[in-house]
């Protein structure tokens, strides 16, 4: 991020934690938070007050003041966040929750579509893809059992009219490009580890081109049946104007539990006017709705869902 050579840190009062580091430390997290809402923790700030140690005071507090004239957009703040952000996640996570919508959500809205017939869903802050590769599964198998679709080795064939796409956003550039490659791997704790047989339906075993040939770890792409009807972009949940409108379905699982409340309520606004009425809001399971205006709760065994009511949004 800054290339300044090392210093000994014994000779340097910044880097022992005096009031000088706390202020360039403080900036920059408040930097972090007002570009991206993500309020970094303390094992975030001693990483980076570790990685700063070796560097001279004068050149730290640069960077930080020249950090905090950009935009959220600039290539230093995004190198910054990929540092700072966790992407972990995998097929099928949430059993409960799968199954809820598959039961619940969806024939709600196979019933509030009945007459358009199609269903538009967004995965924001979908990491690296596979929730969004999840939902684009689980929505064509739904339309299969309905007889809305025909599913099989030469594709994917949506009937009677019907339509449907998905799309994953995030604010990481790298887990876009891992989740637009649509390639992952069993290895450990990996993106497969617990999917059930049936979802591997989705998934077909490859050898990628820069993989070692002694390498024991086993990859897999998934279908282009499934993929092509999912797509991917880069968007800041602090952007008050939605990517996309008139949604059916919004994911928003994996990141609102780096906010803070304000944060959390200025984001679910957006998720809300996202949707057109009768959408459903989907959140963490650790993550209460903070604008309960726009939405009525149900309950299911998979956790909450919020039904958009017709309560305009301010612009």
């Amino acid at each position: 991020m800054f290339n300044s050579p090392p210093t000994d840190s014994r000779a340097d009062p910044f880097a022992r934690s005096g009031t000088r580091f706390n202020q360039a430390l403080d900036q920059l997290m408040g930097g972090v938070e007002a570009r991206f809402g993500i309020k970094p923790g303390g094992l975030v700030e001693r990483k980076l007050g570790r990685i700063m140690e070796a560097v001279p005071a004068a050149a730290v507090e640069a960077w930080v003041a020249s950090m905090n004239s950009l935009g959220a957009d600039h290539p230093e703040w995004q190198s910054l966040v990929e540092c700072l952000t966790v992407h972990e996640t995998y097929f099928y996570r949430e059993p409960e929750l799968m199954e809820m919508t598959r039961r619940d959500i969806l024939p709600h809205l196979e019933n509030l579509r009945s007459t358009t017939r199609r269903l538009k869903i967004w995965s924001a802050a979908c990491s690296t893809g596979e929730e969004a590769y999840d939902l684009a599964f689980l929505t064509l198998k739904f339309l299969q059992s309905r007889q809305k679709a025909m599913l099989g080795e030469q594709g994917a064939r949506l009937l009677d009219g019907w339509s449907m796409s998905v799309s994953g956003s995030d604010i990481s550039n790298q887990v876009l490009r891992t989740a637009r490659d649509g390639v992952y791997s069993n290895i450990a704790m990996g993106s497969i580890r617990d999917m059930p047989p049936e979802w591997k339906e989705m998934l077909e075993a490859v050898r990628p081109a820069d993989v070692r040939a002694d390498s024991s770890e086993d990859f897999f792409e998934v279908r282009p049946w499934v993929r092509s009807y999912v797509s991917f972009s880069r968007f800041n949940l602090m952007d008050s104007r939605p990517p996309f409108e008139g949604l059916d379905l919004v994911f928003c699982r994996n990141v609102l539990i780096y906010f803070e409340d304000n944060v959390k309520r200025q984001v679910q606004t957006m998720l809300a006017r996202s949707l057109a009425p009768g959408g459903v809001l989907v959140l963490g399971s650790a993550v209460r709705l903070l604008v309960p205006e726009y939405f009525t709760a149900n309950f299911g065994g998979g956790g909450s869902w919020y039904v958009r009511n017709e309560q305009a949004v301010p612009r």
